[in-house]
């Protein structure tokens, strides 16, 4: 490889790279408007999301462990989330010193608005790309991630 074809290449990454940057900065600011119209923070939206979907009643500890986030940061999370009146505590049956947490109507309501207001979001911003076109998408940012994945051993 010549030196003006291994500038090319590395040029061409760069824009790569760039366009992952931009892509994933685009998506966290439409979910940042979401957040704002229904009142939720993307974190207390990403807790009530994983509290929502789990098959049964977590932990702060397993909340914690879902979400990547240390027991103590989760915590305040999570006492915000019952403050607001979306979640609940509940003590454990086996250890009553241990609490689990379970989510509220409201909790559901506005984990149910969010999660409307973002999937509309989405069809609106692929509304012109069929099924096919979709499909190639989500193989090549597959791959792409994984790409990203396994070269993160050598930054």
């Amino acid at each position: 490889m010549t030196p003006q074809q291994r500038n090319t290449r590395r040029h061409h990454i760069r824009l790569l790279a760039k366009e992952i940057y931009n892509a994933a900065a685009c998506l966290k600011a439409s979910r940042t408007v979401i957040c704002q119209r229904t009142g939720l923070t993307a974190e207390r939206w990403r807790a009530l999301a994983v509290i929502n979907r789990s098959s049964f009643t977590l932990s702060i500890s397993h909340l914690a462990r879902q979400l990547r986030h240390t027991r103590q940061s989760v915590r305040a999370l999570a006492l915000g989330l019952e403050k607001a009146g979306w979640i609940r505590f509940r003590p454990n049956r086996d250890d009553r010193r241990l609490l689990q947490m379970e989510i509220t109507p409201s909790g559901k309501r506005i984990l149910s608005t969010a999660e409307d207001s973002f999937n509309a979001w989405l069809l609106t911003m692929a509304f012109d790309l069929d099924d096919r076109e979709l499909r190639a998408l989500l193989k090549t940012l597959h791959a792409v991630r994984h790409r990203i994945a396994r070269a993160r051993d050598y930054a």
